[in-house]
């Protein structure tokens, strides 16, 4: 059962959602005022939120919780990019004998227990495992149950299809094009002009991350 900001959903209150209103970000932040979120959430975050509590118990959709969930998501993408950046996306063969995989198996078992499972999860990937390969195995495994990092696997989230794709590309080299010219508005020493671009790549949709080789862009998750 589905709670929207700890009430049932309702539609005579204005919190019944379908996923298109929630991937548009057309749903309320507050029941009270009404204020909508406004930001389009991504797919993998909505079905993150939606496999991250057990399923005997009901579900309290929230602004915090997709914000969370977002969060979450973003940790496991990069995680699985850092992984295939060392490893030219080459993965080791691993079975249920990995003491990781077979962490989330048993609590997979144990009645579907989601937290559990999640709880094997990001220990494991916080504490940077020494063998990529080996580890981009397992999260492959792992991913293969989750499906949020991404949704399909094999889905490229790095900048050059940092919104998702299809259709996208004017943007991603707008933006991309932003980036470039906060570069040289902060090698000019130029704060303010590189304020600004900053906020019209964050408005465009986009996080903007700094890197030794320059500012690049990722997909705004939620």
């Amino acid at each position: 059962f589905l709670f929207v900001e700890g009430e049932k959903m309702s539609k005579s209150k204005g919190s019944f959602y379908t996923v298109r209103d929630v991937m548009e970000g057309n749903f309320k932040k507050d029941l009270d005022t009404g204020e909508l979120w406004g930001r389009a959430v991504d797919p993998a975050v909505i079905r993150y939120e939606l496999i991250k509590s057990h399923y005997r118990s009901n579900l309290n959709f929230t602004a915090k919780g997709i914000a969370d969930s977002a969060n979450a998501v973003r940790k496991l993408v990069e995680f699985r990019q850092s992984l295939e950046e060392q490893t030219d996306g080459e993965a080791a063969e691993v079975d249920l004998t990995h003491p990781v995989l077979n962490e989330f198996a048993a609590a997979l078992a144990d009645d579907l227990n989601i937290a559990g499972a999640l709880g094997v999860v990001f220990p494991w990937i916080a504490s940077k495992p020494a063998d990529a390969r080996e580890a981009l195995g397992v999260f492959n495994k792992i991913n293969s149950v989750l499906a949020v990092a991404p949704i399909h696997q094999g889905l490229d989230f790095s900048e050059s299809s940092a919104a998702g794709g299809g259709g996208d590309g004017d943007a991603i080299e707008i933006a991309m094009q932003w980036c470039k010219e906060l570069d040289e508005a902060r090698a000019s020493k130029d704060y303010d002009a590189a304020d600004q671009l900053r906020q019209k790549i964050q408005d465009a949709g986009f996080e903007v991350r700094t890197t030794k080789e320059g500012t690049t862009i990722q997909k705004t998750l939620a």
